[in-house]
């Protein structure tokens, strides 16, 4: 039973290191990108409090603040915490509108009755690409806005001035944050399932997941 466990393992984690552009990576690679991840997300909490606290000193003594030094030192407001959430619904309609209605031909300079099967493929799966570099990108954001939540609350809590300052907002933001990137990797899904039933994904950098039916 643990060796079949064992062996389900690689399947079970080989579509979100597919979504995540890892899967060329080996095992040790992934773990390598995971911790970085976590570590830059960390590093930006603590800068992001610093900087808040240096931005808010800076007005407390009756300096002007950059358009950047203000957004810092305002914290997280309504002005911040709404993207999030629309980028969400967007994707949200857009993912439904995929499923009802199927694939759309890739974007380009020509027109899709000029291009081969093989060429159609060919561009949606640049498009597969494309949107699985904007979620690292996302995943990356709101893991760092998690992280400055987190640290940001806890400073909080144990008294440190102004650290609390818009953490409620931070909180919808982050939570926005998490939407997106929920409803990002929803819509990869149905468009990876589409690229499938067309047979666009027999690509060679394209690994197909364990137990897939063979091309």
């Amino acid at each position: 039973m643990r060796d079949r466990e064992s062996a389900g393992a690689p399947g079970r984690l080989a579509l979100p290191a597919e979504l995540l552009l890892l899967d060329r990576l080996p095992w040790i690679g992934r773990l390598t990108a995971g911790l970085l991840a976590v570590g830059v997300a960390a590093g930006w909490g603590f800068a992001a409090l610093a900087i808040h606290e240096h931005e808010l000193d800076l007005r407390n003594a009756g300096n002007a603040l950059s358009p950047m030094g203000t957004l810092f030192a305002d914290a997280s407001s309504p002005l911040t915490a709404w993207p999030g959430w629309a980028i969400a619904a967007i994707l949200g309609l857009s993912g439904a509108r995929l499923r009802r209605g199927g694939l759309e031909p890739p974007a380009g300079r020509s027109s899709p009755r000029e291009l081969t099967a093989g060429e159609l493929r060919a561009g949606l799966r640049r498009e597969y690409t494309g949107a699985r570099g904007a979620l690292v990108a996302l995943a990356v954001l709101t893991l760092a806005d998690l992280a400055r939540l987190a640290v940001s609350g806890v400073s909080a809590l144990v008294a440190v001035a102004g650290a609390g300052d818009g953490l409620v907002w931070m909180g919808v933001e982050a939570g926005g944050l998490v939407a997106a990137t929920i409803a990002l990797t929803v819509w990869l899904l149905s468009f990876r399932a589409q690229l499938e039933r067309i047979g666009a994904l027999r690509a060679p950098h394209i690994r197909r997941p364990p137990g897939a039916p063979p091309d």
